[in-house]
């Protein structure tokens, strides 16, 4: 085939649109077969095994569209051709959602459909200088590229297949900046599929395999309701959504619903951000506007919360051990009044725009007096998700000492992990690369042979070095990979039950006010499995439960950043407003927190320990209100007839 020349196969019935557009598409210097039948293109694709494109009409005579493509894969599996879907009849929401999630389509056109839209397809971008460049890398190396355009975005997202759940907030993130339509079909090792649906940018629909709804407590949490109506609403004969009974009895204003229903598809979103390998495609299709939707500004709020409360640090640091020696600098859409800079994550870190104006790395960031490690990683992930900021050159080590540093905190990353865990850590920084790729890029972080073989800084050097170079050699031998792969699965599933009996422990020792117990506890519970279900929660009710009057403000500011990492789904049940109401209490702010515990009885009323705060308090105003009154009132009170 001629350089330049893409092999497409174009299986349409209908004459007429089968000839438009081969003659299109030729005129564009493209190589094209035509086929009016299943049996003609299954000839076609037997005898050229580099068929690019697969343009396919989805009601063929023989069988459906769907049901070929599904075959065409079956059997001719080395053939890697994307699939675009045409139809004029099928043109409903929910077909085109299912239609590109079961055949992995990258589009999906409407007919009639416009000639520019199929060449935009298929036209050929110019190939990357490095062949091992992995669509992921080049996913993430936007973060060093600020004049990255549109177009050259939208082609990396067509280009991805495999990605870590916690890559999907940047892929949400340049879906919306980059004003897509169509459909990201996201599909998970359990085999689940979930679909987020674009419409020029905004997120308009989410559907996903858990179908939880916090409907009822998100109207008591925001007081948009009161338990009392949520409870008649569920009682309705009539069987009416929640939604409208409340509506249509004026108790609920539809923007306000709105705004709870956009909160469901937040939820829900979040719960498509996990710590494991999936796969993702986007097919391009037209998709009209509905409401409730997510926009760009909204987004940015989400994102501040699912970078905060579900990405991992481990993960991060593995992702920015590439970047840690780069200089970071504001890109040419960073200014100083930009929403995202009064984001809790931001300014948990004082002084940190001024700090980017100083050419500083990230290594040099985490070294700040005050600034949490939590935070820093976090704060800068979303900064570069947002573009306000990049990686500029890479700096060089200025003397052994700043070395020996780096080279400290990658040795605690590695120390204890066997081959799998190292070349998963490589991997992610790596952006997915080969492993000679990534142990190529992996040994520029860790810098030049140190000249003192006699000095720590060797030492240090010479142990990472061998770590990963005997991992990638490790990674070559399926068998003691799979060994290894099969020894971590055990080792993390081990941990996960001894957390979940431990926060047992935890709950016992909270209800009986035994604070450094529980706290003692959590820290375990922090180590085995840092991902544990409302470990920030219980983690802010210790810390909150005894706090020394002269630590006060330091275990305020501590709190403060474990609830920034509380996800959203963990926001609606009785607990989270009960913690508000200590973190409100230790303030100072007793109306606050009485509101707060108030919430969190609506939402259990079996929840002993915000009754007890509510009697606390009720308690404190009595004896206040005594000490406030005039001596005539409290003489008076006492010869009052009872």
């Amino acid at each position: 085939m001629e350089p330049g020349k893409t092999k497409i196969l174009i299986l349409e019935d209908d004459e007429s649109v089968g000839l438009a557009l081969k003659e299109v598409l030729s005129r564009a210097g493209h190589h094209v077969f035509l086929a009016a039948r299943p049996d003609e293109a299954n000839t076609i694709l037997s005898t050229n095994t580099n068929i690019e494109f697969l343009f396919c009409d989805c009601l063929l005579p023989q069988m459906t569209g769907l049901d070929f493509i599904k075959q065409a894969r079956t059997n001719y599996p080395s053939s890697r051709f994307k699939v675009v879907l045409m139809s004029g009849i099928y043109t409903d929401k929910s077909f085109i959602q299912e239609a590109t999630q079961s055949t992995q389509a990258v589009a999906f056109l409407k007919k009639p459909f416009e000639m520019e839209q199929v060449l935009k397809l298929v036209k050929k971008e110019e190939a990357p200088k490095k062949e091992e460049s992995s669509a992921r890398k080049l996913l993430y190396q936007m973060f060093a590229n600020p004049t990255v355009t549109n177009r050259q975005k939208r082609k990396v997202i067509e280009s991805i297949e495999e990605v870590s759940g916690f890559d999907l907030p940047f892929l949400y993130s340049l879906l919306v900046e980059t004003k897509s339509s169509g459909y990201l079909n996201i599909y998970n090792a359990d085999g689940s599929v979930s679909g987020i649906t674009f419409c020029n940018g905004n997120i308009v629909g989410v559907d996903v395999d858990d179908k939880t709804t916090f409907l009822g407590e998100m109207l008591i949490q925001s007081g948009y309701a009161t338990p009392e109506d949520v409870q008649a609403a569920l009682r309705d004969k009539n069987n009416r959504r929640i939604g409208n009974y409340l509506i249509q009895n004026n108790q609920l204003s539809p923007h306000a619903f709105d705004l709870i229903l956009m909160e469901q598809m937040n939820i829900r979103l979040v719960r498509t951000i996990v710590d494991q390998k999936i796969r993702v495609n986007f097919a391009s299709a037209e998709v009209e506007m509905s409401s409730p939707s997510i926009d760009a500004d909204t987004l940015s709020y989400y994102l501040h919360d699912w970078i905060a409360s579900k990405i991992s640090i481990s993960w991060l640091k593995s992702l920015y051990v590439m970047w840690s020696g780069n200089v970071i600098v504001k890109s040419p859409t960073f200014r100083d009044d930009h929403p995202a800079l009064s984001m809790s994550l931001l300014k948990s870190l004082d002084g940190l725009t001024v700090k980017l104006n100083n050419q500083m790395t990230l290594t040099q960031l985490l070294d700040v007096k005050g600034y949490s490690e939590v935070a820093v990683y976090k704060a800068i992930h979303f900064l570069l998700t947002k573009g306000l900021i990049v990686f500029a050159q890479r700096a060089a080590f200025t003397n052994p000492l700043e070395q020996l540093k780096v080279l400290k905190k990658i040795w605690a990353e590695l120390d204890g992990k066997n081959g799998y865990e190292i070349v998963a850590y490589m991997e992610t920084g790596s952006g997915g690369s080969s492993m000679d790729s990534a142990l190529a890029d992996f040994m520029t972080i860790i810098g030049d042979q140190p000249q003192d073989t006699a000095s720590e800084v060797y030492t240090v050097w010479s142990k990472i070095k061998k770590a990963a170079e005997e991992a990638v050699a490790t990674s070559r031998d399926t068998n003691k990979i799979d060994q290894f792969r099969q020894a971590s699965q055990k080792s993390e599933a081990e941990a996960k039950l001894k957390a979940t009996t431990l926060m047992e422990e935890v709950k016992k020792a909270l209800q009986y006010n035994q604070f450094a117990k529980a706290l003692e506890h959590l820290a375990e519970v922090a180590k085995l499995n840092p991902q544990t279900q409302q470990l920030h929660l219980y983690s802010s009710w210790a810390k909150l439960g005894s706090v020394d009057p002269m630590k006060k403000q330091f275990v305020l500011k501590e709190v403060e950043l474990e609830l920034m990492q509380v996800p959203p789904d963990e926001r609606y049940d009785t607990l989270f407003p009960f913690v508000i109401g200590l973190f409100n209490k230790t303030k100072g702010d007793m109306v606050a927190a009485r509101k707060s515990f108030e919430k969190s009885v609506a939402l259990d009323p079996s929840f002993i320990p915000a009754r007890r705060e509510i009697s606390m308090l009720s308690a404190a105003n009595k004896k206040q209100d005594v000490f406030n009154m005039d001596l005539k009132q409290v003489v008076s009170g006492f010869f009052k007839k009872r």
